[in-house]
């Protein structure tokens, strides 16, 4: 991380300020203090250890925000039709914070901060199958191929997540996500 000169001018004057404002960690703000004015700039990503050095791109806010608003679709279907998403393996079963991370933070913070998709609440933030983004995009996809509707049909549905309802069984096909995907 980099800081101009107008940047870490007014971080000194921040730190001074707080220097003299909260006593019981003066130490601690004359030493940020102290960094930022003499541009140490190998310890900038010290002062403040809480705040991400990378962004969360606006993309994958983006993509989020339509991976939830999917599932909100399937969720409220599914309960028009008297059935839940699991029963055709449609649920929404987080983000990988391994594999996903950004996704994974972004996703809890809107849901459980924010309080949005409160909807999908029963569902977890986590998953645990670094698979789950990959499979996402691809119903997404074929979401937003059917217009992106609010309101699906069970076919529908079980198109999205893959599944086929052919003889009364539903059972797995790998058409929208290769078979080498399913094996991570």
């Amino acid at each position: 991380m980099s800081l101009s000169y107008s940047e870490r001018l007014i971080l000194a004057n921040q730190y001074a300020i707080l220097e003299n404002l909260d006593v019981h960690n003066a130490l601690l703000h004359r030493s940020a203090r102290e960094i930022v004015e003499r541009g140490y700039e190998y310890l900038y990503d010290t002062l403040n250890p809480s705040v991400e050095a990378e962004v969360v791109p606006a993309a994958i806010g983006q993509e989020v925000y339509d991976i939830l608003d999917m599932f909100r679709a399937i969720e409220r279907s599914m309960i028009d039709i008297g059935r839940t998403p699991s029963e055709l393996e449609a649920n929404f079963e987080g983000f990988d914070p391994n594999n996903a991370r950004a996704h994974f933070h972004f996703c809890e913070f809107v849901r459980r901060s924010l309080h949005y998709w409160q909807d999908l609440d029963k569902y977890p933030d986590t998953s645990h199958d670094a698979s789950s983004l990959m499979r996402y995009r691809a119903m997404l996809l074929r979401w937003k191929s059917l217009g992106a509707p609010s309101a699906l049909s069970e076919a529908q549905i079980a198109e999205l997540a893959g599944t086929a309802n052919a003889s009364g069984t539903a059972h797995k096909v790998h058409t929208l996500v290769p078979k080498t995907a399913m094996r991570l």
